[in-house]
Parts: C-alpha cells; structure tokens; sequence
C-alpha cells in the first residue's frame, strides 16, 4: 500500500500489540477498520504524551468542516476518494476516512494531537469533580429542606413550646458553674444537623433509621432521635429553650445525673408519644421532649425565680411556676384537640410526657435532699 500524502510505500510496523501501516517519509498512519481507537486509548495511557491544557470559561473555536471528498487522497487500499472530518467535532483534527472500507488515514503531525485530546487534563477533572459534588451538595440540601417541611407538617417535635406572642427572654437564677453538658448537648446537636445537611445522601433513609418511630419503640431511634431536627429553626428553637433553662437544672443535679435525667426525659416523651401515635409510621426527631422534661424540673427546683418574657410587645417578669404551668396548659389542650381531631403539625404529647417526668424527677429530688438535710 502507498501513502495516500506522500505516495511513498507502506510500512508494516509492530507498535506495542498493535501492526500499523506507517509511511517512512511522513510519519502518517494507516488503520484498518477497528484499529484507530484501540491505538489512540493506548497511546493517551503513555507519560509521554501530555494532555492540552484546559482552557476555562472559554469558548473553544471549531473549525467546521462538511465531508468533502478529497481528490487527492485515495484510500491505500481501495484506491477511492476519502472523505474529510473533523475528530470529535471540536478536536481542529482533520482526518480522512474510506466510506468504503471505513479504514481512517492520520498524517503524522496529527497522531499526538489525537492523543493529546483524548487525554484528560487532571486539573478539569478535579474541577469538573468538585463541580458535581458541588451540585450533589445543593440538591441534598434541597431534599433535606423538602424531608425537613413534611416532617414539620406531619409530627413535628416542634421548636414552638409557646403562642408566638409570648416568647421567654432570660431568667433571674444564676448558676454557680459553667453548664458543660447543656452546651455539649447543643454543640452535639448543631454538629448532627450540619452532617445532615452536608453528608448524608439518603435523608428519607437517614431519619427512617435514626428518628423514632411510635410503632418500632425498641430501635435506636429512641436516643437518637432527640440529637436530630428537621431544619433550620427547628433547631434553634430548640437550642434557645434549652440554653435558657438547662444551665440551672444542670447546675442543680451534677454534670453526671444531669445528662441522664435529660435522655430519661426524652425517652419519657417517646413513651407518651407512642401510645397516642402508636399507628404512625412517620419519624419523629427534635429535643423538644427531652427539653420539655428540663423545663417541669426547673419549675420545681426554681418556681418563684423571674422569667422576662416578651408579652405581645411588652417584656414583663413572671415566676417560673406562672410560665410553665400556662406552657403545660396550652400543650394539654391542644393535645386533646389533636386527640379529637386527629391531626397536628406538632407532637403535644411529648412535650407533656418530657415535663410530666421532669416535675416528677425534680420533685423526688427535693424530697431525698430533704430527708437528707
């Protein structure tokens, strides 16, 4: 076979597993139907080659080219006219190609072209890969704000332990030690939400297994779920209860029994929850019930100590017996109403189950350090 450039003979060259017609005097390359890309693979694997470095946010200019036939380039073995084409549309790498044998003809200056296309740049597929995980990350988000509004308008463990025109601001008591285990648990559950948001791909799968569900009560989901929120408010609602009134009850009980008088109390407002909701198969997850058990044992312990609240748009000071027993009167009520009507957006009964066990809890300890005393 000649050169179909050059019209020098053919050699017939052993390169790696592959033999090639190659022209001596040009350095182009003859393949036979089915061995253009299998040599191309091979070749772009070498260290040799270097890859065309990729050109951000700019447009890259193609030379179009319609298939023409080419006059003087015939086919080294059909001896008919080839036709001209553009590799992979935007490579400016023109080949000719048989339309009857389909064996494609390359001149020597544009095999390591070839090869330097086909060869990925490893700065763009770091960057095309962070792209994707970059957009995986926003659309998890998403389903997690999706997952986070149903959960809120189904069961709800909400953040709201009050009608949105009364809102506690401080208390009086002060604590004679820095509350290591409140802020523990809220650093805790700030760190669950972020991995949430920011690691877990399955959401719907993620809280199935860790929220807690009223028909399987012997699962993990029983601690689990009260380091778990369904959004961003959520967990800030949270949080601001339990930093307002777990410092002084922490400081009444000790680090020790403190942290396992709050995951009683949350274990508590899983019980209550599960027998008004023992049908239900939709997780439950927040700290509501857990907190809900701090704030009855913190009525006990301080009953007359001032909480400023934000009464309409008045800030006034109640004792603490005031707040709490009008907070637990709103969440018997509309637990009833909810046991009626059988619909609500928030788990009333675990409130009432966590402060039911808090006061109990609270009252027990008074009366050992008083027998004590």
């Amino acid at each position: 076979m000649n050169c179909p450039s050059c019209s020098h003979k053919l050699r017939r060259i052993k390169v790696k597993s592959d033999v090639l017609d190659i022209c001596p005097h040009c350095k182009g390359i003859w393949f036979d139907s089915g061995e253009f890309v299998t040599f191309f693979r091979e070749l772009a694997k070498s260290d040799g080659v270097l890859p065309e470095k990729t050109r951000l946010f700019e447009r890259r200019q193609v030379q179009n080219t319609n298939e023409t036939i080419e006059n003087d380039k015939s086919c080294p073995r059909c001896d008919i006219p080839m036709q001209t084409f553009n590799y992979c549309y935007d490579s400016n790498v023109f080949l000719e190609k048989c339309p009857n044998c389909h064996g494609i003809w390359a001149d020597g200056g544009d095999v390591f072209k070839i090869a330097q296309y086909i060869k990925q740049d490893s700065t763009a597929v770091k960057i095309g890969a962070d792209l994707a995980r970059q957009a995986e990350k926003l659309e998890h988000i998403k389903e997690i704000g999706q997952l986070g509004r149903e959960l809120m308008q189904s069961t709800n463990i909400g953040m709201y332990y009050m009608p949105r025109l009364i809102l506690p601001l401080s208390d009086e008591e002060e604590c004679m030690r820095f509350p290591v285990i409140t802020v523990s648990i809220i650093l805790l559950c700030v760190l669950t939400f972020l991995a949430e948001v920011l690691w877990i791909r399955d959401a719907e799968e993620f809280f199935r297994i860790f929220g807690f569900i009223a028909g399987d009560f012997f699962s993990v989901g029983l601690i689990t779920s009260m380091f778990l929120h369904a959004g961003i408010l959520h967990l800030i609602g949270n949080m601001y209860f339990l930093w307002l009134f777990g410092d002084n009850v922490e400081d009444r009980l000790g680090r020790i029994w403190y942290t396992v008088f709050y995951l009683f109390s949350g274990t508590a407002a899983s019980i209550l929850h599960s027998i008004f909701n023992h049908n239900s198969s939709i997780p439950a997850i927040g700290a509501s019930g857990a907190i809900s058990g701090v704030m009855g044992a913190y009525m006990i312990f301080y009953p007359y100590a001032k909480v400023r609240i934000l009464f309409i748009t008045r800030i006034v000071g109640v004792p603490a017996w005031i707040f709490m027993g009008i907070w637990f009167l709103l969440q018997l009520v509309f637990g009833l109403i909810h046991n009626i009507t059988d619909y609500s957006n928030i788990a009333w009964f675990a409130h009432i189950g966590g402060f039911v066990f808090g006061i109990t809890a609270a009252y027990l300890k008074n009366r050992m350090a008083q027998r004590h005393g």
